[in-house]
């Protein structure tokens, strides 16, 4: 037991300011403790004298010296405690405490000055024991009050209201101050009149600021989108080998690069050297406009009009990709903290796209909730990317549930137990290949339409040849737009990175 330090505090305010002129906060600071301490007085004595009846509840009470600032109170807080504490004693009446007192011959002084135990006696006469946690509660209210007043906040009228409130009471209400002063600061929170700067809005969505980046020879799925709209997340999901990844490099990189806006590259399945590969073929089928397939690219031994071919699509992409208009960064260990500080790393630099290939739980979480930490996960990206905090756009790829290899028609449920990772994104995509009965002409075939004419009315059906490729575009969500009213129809030559629209289409509901 620390007595020098229970004397010391006797006298802590007067002692700091003896001698020294006040200043009128000092003053006004001395005289509010003062009064809150005389609020607080009767909360201490119950306090202190229910532990004397029932000395083994000073166990379960946590209390420590400080807590009390009235001197006589924490005298016999302190004899209780360390009787109890350090002796190991079960009782605190008159003969135990004399005979602990005999030896502490300064808490003695003050003990005796205080009425010695008559005092204890006195202050439990019509005290119930059952209350000693609703004192312990009066008694922290009160200290919290007196923190409030030492950081200058204005107390000292609202002392007598404050008998009357819990600490959650003045919690709430000290909450609702700052919340008021803060709710404009440049940070989280900002309230606005709905029509402020509406007249400068219409001259901005004149001049198409509302239109987020193209994608790339998909102008059905730009116009009923809005593209790659700043402030957002697109998700895009397929089964395993779709083509998620192809997918964000065709429809993205390419607009990218015209548009010569930076965007970075955040992957955790593929590599910096198979991305370059991807981006040679596509600019060799798609820029150069000669053939050159994948496999061709990664068996090697090449003819020289193949390595010739490499060369030129190479000096393409160093001359369109000046000034780090495709960064690329792969993850060795994917974790969402780690995507969001390159997303807070490359905004500062002006980045405003984002791709992150692919979107899934963190390395080395092992849960029998992951569906929840992967809902939150992207919560968070949404936190980040949304137009009040850094204004992005972020393509995520995903993948679907695997049940889904048995289903037509794509909804939310396809991505399983952590279908809610959509309630915070902007547009989501699901993509499948289109199956061998679904073609022209088959048991099960899709009817496809191009849209042209005068606001796209005239539809002219499109014929699926065997010999290509298809897969289908599902808007499972699409704040822009519509969703569920038609499929897109995407013809996708894989081996050539060569991807374009065909048209539209309704794929029937599976039953």
């Amino acid at each position: 037991m620390n007595c020098g330090k229970v004397v010391k505090n006797i006298s802590t305010v007067k002692s700091s300011t003896k001698g020294k002129k006040l200043s009128a906060f000092e003053q006004e600071l001395i005289d509010t403790i003062k009064k809150i301490n005389e609020y607080k007085e009767a909360a201490e004595a119950n306090i202190v004298s229910i532990l004397y009846k029932v000395p083994d509840a000073i166990y379960d009470t946590n209390l420590e010296l400080e807590e009390f600032n009235n001197n006589i109170w924490r005298v016999y807080w302190t004899i209780a405690n360390d009787i109890v504490k350090l002796e190991k004693k079960s009782s605190l009446d008159d003969i135990t405490v004399g005979l602990y007192l005999e030896k502490h011959s300064k808490l003695r002084a003050k003990y005796d000055e205080y009425g010695g135990y008559d005092t204890i006696v006195n202050a439990g006469t019509y005290v119930k024991e059952e209350n000693l946690y609703g004192y312990i509660q009066e008694l922290r209210k009160w200290n919290s009050v007196i923190k409030l007043a030492k950081r200058g906040c204005p107390v000292k009228d609202r002392l007598s209201d404050y008998c009357d409130m819990t600490a959650e009471e003045i919690y709430n209400e000290w909450e609702a101050f700052i919340n008021d002063i803060f709710v404009n600061v440049d940070c989280d929170v900002k309230s606005y009149d709905i029509a402020d700067g509406i007249d400068e809005l219409i001259d901005e969505l004149d001049e198409g600021v509302a239109l987020g980046l193209p994608y790339n020879n998909m102008d059905m799925l730009t116009r009923e989108t809005g593209g790659q709209y700043l402030g957002c997340i697109t998700l895009v999901g397929g089964l395993s080998n779709v083509g998620k990844s192809t997918f964000a490099r065709n429809a993205v990189i390419p607009t990218a690069i015209k548009e010569k806006e930076r965007i970075v590259a955040m992957i955790n399945e593929d590599n910096l050297k198979k991305w370059q590969r991807e981006l040679l073929v596509f600019v060799a089928n798609n820029i150069i406009k000669e053939d050159l397939q994948k496999h061709i690219v990664r068996d090697g031994h090449y003819t020289e009009d193949v390595k010739e071919l490499l060369h030129k699509a190479a000096d393409w992409i160093k001359e369109q990709t000046k000034n780090h208009i495709l960064t690329v960064i792969p993850f060795k260990r994917y974790k969402t903290s780690n995507a969001i500080k390159v997303l807070k790393k490359y905004s500062s630099m002006g980045v405003k796209y984002f791709i992150l290939d692919t979107f899934k739980m963190d390395a080395g979480t092992v849960s029998d909730k992951s569906w929840l930490e992967l809902q939150q996960n992207m919560v968070e990206i949404n936190d980040v990317v949304k137009p009040e905090s850094k204004n992005l756009h972020i393509l995520i790829t995903f993948q679907l549930a695997k049940g889904s290899v048995k289903q037509r028609y794509y909804t939310q449920d396809n991505v399983g137990m952590a279908k809610n990772i959509i309630d915070p994104v902007f547009t989501c995509i699901m993509i499948r290949d289109l199956y061998d009965d679904e073609y022209t002409g088959e048991r099960r075939e899709l009817k496809v339409y191009r849209l042209e004419g005068k606001n796209g009315k005239t539809k002219i059906p499109v014929k699926l040849d065997k010999e290509k490729h298809y897969q289908i575009l599902f808007l499972i969500k699409n704040k822009e737009g519509s969703t569920g009213q038609y499929q897109i129809v995407v013809e996708h030559d894989m081996s050539r990175n060569i991807m374009k629209e065909i048209g539209i289409t309704n794929v029937p509901v599976d039953f």
